[in-house]
């Protein structure tokens, strides 16, 4: 019996968690924000749980430990974090026995969570509950809420089932059960809140819902912003990854045209700094582009491998001629099962002028390098065509423009005044030469305190690219990316964030 003892000591939340919640009165409701899932890799729910505390009511976060969760989450006096966790014989259970183990984490997870929501925290007024997954987060919050009597709000970032289908196939019987559960247990609630308008769209045709729709798109947080040089040269040493650390000694890049100029005192790989102590954006520096990724199978990173490949052969010719490209730092953050597999391709390229960096990145550390980014991509590709990845509202709320995969929702996000999005390998790459060419001439052109929105260079550097333009990359989309450049420069990044405000969660409620 000792082994049950242990399980149930290392699966259980801790009572010592309570010590998030002080003060507690009777002012405010109770809130259950259900999470099956790394509750710090869960953004969007933490937000949820942030604005929550801060109109005053209590917040028990339920999901898992792993990750560390934003360090506002952790200090809040009103937020209460409530880690489950899953036997580890069931998460690492081989991929082949998936059939079998699934049914069994499926119950285990059952178990726990109704025991959390009905014995182990206070109870709850309202249960706010991430989909996906829907097995078994939509039940046990449906029959939670109710026994207590609580409010039920799911808050829809995609479909279970389609995400399921990616890995069995989108007609094997389990995933078309899953659907069947979905549809039935998501489709009655007090309120539904959707990422996209295509989803809320969706469910009012397809599942006839009942309760509230209410459309929340996401939206960077405030310290999500535009750094300046002075910012980006304090930045360069972020983070404890140890390629991150080489990227702060530029000399040891071996990146073509990327050189140290000791005179001009330039200490980091963007950045130089005077002899009266002015920091500016080093002249010869690499682009910095950067993309963040879950390494899962949704997201096909040969497509960005391929580009780069594309860029770096085009980078060779561009050399003997006229118009030269700038050298490139790629770092990709995150973590995932398909790290190390696209580590090991990263390792066989041969590239001259690009260089590949794979890093994690605290969620503190994570805004500093989106804020001194020349440039963003993500290769999201979404199971159902109706989510919008997050890494993109942050990347724009860094005024950061974005080339972004196509898909049938991502015009509700990237539109040709912030980005560009593209279908294929080809087409990044001459995304690549276009947006990056032309922000190195910007560079140069601040360095040397030009004008930017001088409509003569505007069309001085139009014209250069008009004779050859690159793939599929039209020139009013070139203008579009000009322009955004130049009010990024004059109003700042925050007016180009994300253009719906995060509604209070309680007006649905």
């Amino acid at each position: 019996m000792s082994w049950i003892t242990s399980l149930h000591k290392r699966t259980l939340p801790s009572r010592s968690d309570d010590a998030n919640a002080k003060s507690v009165d009777s002012s405010g409701k109770r809130i259950a924000v259900l999470v099956l899932g790394d509750i710090g890799r869960s953004p969007r729910m933490q937000y949820h749980a942030l604005s929550l505390a801060s109109a005053g009511h209590y917040v028990d976060l339920i999901g898992y430990a792993g990750t560390r969760p934003m360090e506002d989450v952790i200090l809040a006096e009103r937020i209460a974090l409530r880690h489950v966790q899953v036997p580890e014989l069931l998460l690492s259970a081989p991929r082949s026995l998936f059939i079998l183990t699934a049914p069994l984490k499926a119950i285990y997870q059952t178990l726990l969570l109704i025991w959390v929501l009905l014995f182990f925290i206070a109870r709850p007024d309202c249960i706010l509950v991430q989909n996906p997954p829907a097995i078994p987060t939509l039940f046990v919050a449906r029959v939670s809420a109710w026994i207590t009597g609580a409010r039920l709000i799911i808050d829809w970032h995609n479909y279970g089932y389609t995400l399921l289908g990616m890995k069995l196939g989108p007609t094997h019987p389990i995933v078309c059960a899953a659907k069947c559960f979905e549809r039935f247990f998501g489709r009655h609630a007090y309120a539904h809140l959707c990422v996209t308008d295509a989803m809320a769209v969706d469910l009012k045709d397809n599942w006839n819902i009942s309760g509230k729709l209410v459309v929340l798109h996401d939206k960077a947080p405030r310290h999500f912003r535009h750094l300046d040089s002075s910012e980006i040269h304090k930045a360069s040493n972020i983070g404890n990854d140890p390629q991150l650390a080489e990227l702060a000694q530029s000399s040891a890049l071996g990146l073509a045209d990327c050189h140290v100029d000791k005179q001009q005192g330039c200490k980091s790989l963007l950045t130089c700094r005077g002899a009266d102590g002015t920091v500016t954006m080093h002249p010869n520096r690499p682009m910095l582009v950067v993309s963040s990724t879950s390494w899962t199978a949704d997201e096909d990173f040969s497509i960005l491998l391929h580009a780069l490949e594309i860029y770096d052969c085009a980078y060779s010719s561009a050399q003997k001629g006229e118009s030269k490209l700038p050298s490139l730092v790629m770092v990709i953050t995150g973590k995932g099962p398909l790290r190390e597999h696209y580590e090991t391709k990263i390792a066989q390229l041969r590239l001259r002028a690009v260089r590949i960096v794979t890093a994690w990145l605290t969620a503190e550390d994570y805004p500093l390098l989106l804020g001194s980014a020349d440039l963003g991509i993500s290769l999201h590709t979404s199971s159902s065509g109706l989510d919008l990845p997050m890494k993109v509202v942050d990347m724009l709320g860094c005024g950061t423009p974005v080339c972004a995969y196509r898909f049938s929702s991502i015009g509700e996000l990237v539109t040709e005044s912030n980005g560009l999005v593209f279908d294929s390998a080809e087409e990044l790459a001459g995304q690549l030469q276009v947006s990056l060419c032309w922000h190195q001439y910007r560079c140069r052109c601040l360095c040397n305190r030009c004008r930017y929105n001088d409509l003569a260079e505007k069309e001085r550097s139009k014209s250069a690219f008009a004779s050859r333009p690159p793939h599929k990359v039209h020139l009013c989309q070139f203008q579009c990316l000009m322009d955004y450049y130049c009010a990024l420069r004059v109003v700042g990044s925050r007016h180009f964030a994300a253009k719906h405000a995060q509604r209070d969660l309680l007006a649905t409620a």
